[in-house]
Order: structure tokens, then C-alpha cells, then sequence
């Protein structure tokens, strides 16, 4: 089997007066996945082991948005914008089609993309994400979210608290993951993007008259939405009411994982991807 080298040099692209980084790799033909990443996340936050799979049978994207990582600006404080941002990097690669993986905010960005710029997407995956006006968390959850920060000890007990469970299991898997997403880091994220995506994500969890989810009706490209059977960080009852009310929806619950199921198990995720966008009869 061909392995893939994951790049490690950015390429650079220029839209609405925004300089975008992105890396592309992966097949040579068929329709590119587009990966919107998670909260202070940059292109560099993807476990390896799970792209690897996915870009053995298809072209992969990984893009630092408005103001993150390598890309230039200032990150917008509502998912909207992300949105509009989000389809002017894509439109500015002249594709006319795109596959769409967004992961906690980046499954936000992903249902706003959706609506704003439909004929752009043919499949989305939503993962460890929550509809607008979802179920919100703890919050003594969001507030230890608010004061992310301190020692490096101090990261790094945040990052498992919030994406695993206490499980040993949930904790070796998390920790075996943060070492190969540690390994290929070179960029962080401003301080300016946590403040900015904190906003957009509280102005995007306030409740709506419409308690019916309506809106999601006019998504009605095929949708996985996957999630860990524990998710404290955007809890995992928020992936039932999406498979719940988008119209065209299958949905996975891994096992003794939460937030960061993905990574957990990369292997079975990307295959569960690969299934998902392979499937004809969707």
C-alpha cells in the first residue's frame, strides 16, 4: 500500500484579501475532503494516523481559516463569517465540489457552509459538533474552557479532560495521539483566535424561538455525524439531534471516548469516512 507523506511546507493562496495556508495531498483524482479543524485548532492538529487512510483514496485538504495559524487577519468572532471565509479558500481553489470534515467548531462552520453555499458541498462529515442552539455544556465545562491556559502541564491536562474519558483505555489512546499531532507541530494559534472562536461559539449555543431545529431540514446532503459516547465539551446528545433532524443522516457513537473519538480510534474513523464517501446509494 502507498503511503502518503503528509507535507510540512504550506502553500499559499490569496482571496478576499486574505493570504490562506493550506497543504493538499493524497490521490491524485477524485473529490477533495476539505478538513474544518477544532476549537484553537490549526491544520496541524489533525492526527496523521487518521488522514493517512482517508488521503489513501482521495485528495485531502487541510486549511488554516481567516486569522489562524499560518493564514493572515483576524478571526471573525461568529461562525458566519467563518463560513463566508471558509467558501472563499475553497472557490479561490476553483473547485466547483468538495466533501466537507469538520470537527467541534470546524462541524459548526461545516452546517453554516451548507447552508450558505450548498451547491459547493456533495457530503459532510460532522463530528463532535452541535447544531446552532444546541445542548450546551456544563458550566463549569465552558468555564474551565474560558480560562484555558497557564503551564504546559496545565495544557496538557485540559486537553485530556476535555477530548477523552478517564477510562486508561480513552487515556493511553489520547495521549499515543497528542504525541503524533506534538510531533508535526511547527505553528499555534493566537490568542486573538481563542477569543474569537469562545464569542462565535456562545453566540452560536444562544436558544432560538424555532426549538424544532428547522433550519436543518435545508441541509440535505448526506451526513455522518459521529461522536464518543461521553462528550463533555459539546455533549454527545447534541449528535443525536443532528441525526435526529438533518434529513439525510447516519450516525456512529464510538465507544469509551468522548470529544476526541476521532483520534482515539483514527484507524476506524477514517474507514467509517472512507465507507461514508464511497457510498453510491446515499
Amino acid at each position: 500500500m502507498t503511503t502518503f507523506k503528509i507535507p510540512t511546507e504550506s502553500t499559499f493562496i490569496e482571496a478576499n484579501e486574505t493570504r490562506f495556508a493550506y497543504r493538499k495531498f493524497g490521490a491524485a483524482s477524485g473529490i477533495p475532503v476539505v478538513f474544518l479543524v477544532h476549537f484553537r485548532g490549526t491544520m496541524e492538529n489533525w492526527d496523521p494516523n487518521m488522514l493517512a487512510p482517508i488521503a489513501q483514496k482521495r485528495p485531502v485538504i487541510l486549511f488554516d481559516n481567516k486569522g489562524v495559524g499560518e493564514t493572515n487577519g483576524q478571526t471573525p468572532e461568529s461562525i458566519t463569517e467563518m463560513a463566508q471565509d471558509a467558501a472563499s479558500f475553497i472557490k479561490a481553489l476553483g473547485l466547483n465540489q468538495v466533501d466537507i470534515l469538520g470537527f467541534s467548531i470546524g462541524g459548526m462552520v461545516a452546517q453554516e457552509l451548507a447552508l450558505q453555499e450548498g451547491h459547493l458541498i456533495r457530503r459532510i462529515i460532522i463530528a463532535g459538533s452541535s447544531p446552532e442552539a444546541g445542548v450546551n455544556p456544563d458550566s463549569v465545562i465552558f468555564e474551565r474552557m474560558t480560562n484555558h491556559g497557564g503551564t504546559e502541564n496545565d495544557n496538557l491536562n485540559d486537553f485530556m479532560f476535555f477530548f477523552y474519558r478517564s477510562t486508561e483505555t480513552s487515556k493511553a489512546a489520547g495521549m499515543a495521539s497528542l504525541q503524533r499531532i506534538m510531533n508535526q507541530k511547527q505553528f499555534d494559534s493566537s490568542a486573538q483566535v481563542q477569543a474569537a472562536q469562545l464569542k462565535a461559539i456562545a453566540k452560536w449555543a444562544q436558544p432560538k424561538t424555532d426549538h424544532n431545529y428547522d433550519w436543518l431540514k435545508n441541509i440535505p446532503h448526506p451526513v455522518l455525524v459521529t461522536n464518543g459516547i461521553e462528550d463533555i465539551m459539546v455533549p454527545t446528545k447534541n449528535s443525536y439531534i443532528l441525526a435526529e433532524h438533518l434529513p439525510n443522516t447516519q450516525l456512529i457513537i464510538y465507544p469509551d471516548s468522548g470529544h476526541g473519538h476521532l483520534f482515539q480510534f483514527p484507524e476506524l474513523f477514517a474507514e467509517n469516512v472512507n465507507s461514508f464517501l464511497d457510498n453510491t446509494l446515499l
